[in-house]
C-alpha cells in the first residue's frame, strides 16, 4: 500500500539569499570651504579638498593621513603628498589616524620622503600609529623615516 504524497511544496534546506550590490552607495562629497581666516593664511580651496591644511606655528603644510595606507588607498593619498610637496614649504604628515598599512603604503611614504629631499622641501612625520611602527619594523625601513616623536 502506498501513502498519498502531500500536495504541500516542501522547503529546500538550502536558503538562496539576495545578492548584495557590489558597491555600496556613497555619500555625495561635501563642497570644501574656506574661511576668510583661513585664507589670509594661505588655505586655498583646492588644498581644503585635498586635506592640507596650513601649520601656523611652522609656516608648512600639514597632512593629516587618513586610517587606510594600502594598495587600494595608495592614488588618493598620493595625490594628496604630492599636492603638499608642490606648495614648497615644509610638510609635516600626521600619521596619527593610520590603522592599516601594507607594504606599498611604507613604500609610498618613502617614495614621498625621498622626492621631497630632491625637491629641497623638509618633510616631518608626527603622530603615533603602532600599525605603521610594526610594519615599518618587520620591512626593515624604521630607520628610514624621520618621526617627530620616537617610537618604541
Amino acid at each position: 500500500m502506498t501513502t498519498p504524497k502531500s500536495s504541500k511544496k516542501s522547503k529546500s534546506s538550502t536558503r538562496v539569499r539576495p545578492k548584495r550590490p557590489a558597491v555600496s552607495a556613497a555619500r555625495p562629497a561635501a563642497v570644501p570651504t574656506v574661511s576668510a581666516a583661513a585664507e589670509a593664511n594661505g588655505v586655498t580651496a583646492a588644498m581644503a579638498a585635498t586635506g592640507l591644511r596650513t601649520d601656523d606655528a611652522s609656516a608648512g603644510i600639514c597632512v593629516q593621513l587618513e586610517p587606510g595606507l594600502e594598495i587600494k588607498d595608495a592614488e588618493g593619498v598620493h595625490r594628496l603628498l604630492l599636492a603638499a610637496l608642490d606648495d614648497g614649504r615644509a610638510v609635516t604628515v600626521d600619521v596619527g589616524r593610520v590603522q592599516a598599512v601594507d607594504t606599498a603604503g611604507a613604500q609610498l611614504l618613502l617614495a614621498f620622503q625621498g622626492e621631497a629631499g630632491r625637491r629641497g622641501v623638509t618633510v616631518e612625520f608626527r603622530g603615533e600609529s603602532a600599525p605603521l611602527t610594526h610594519t615599518l619594523a618587520v620591512l626593515g625601513l624604521r630607520d628610514k623615516f624621520l618621526f617627530a616623536v620616537p617610537h618604541g
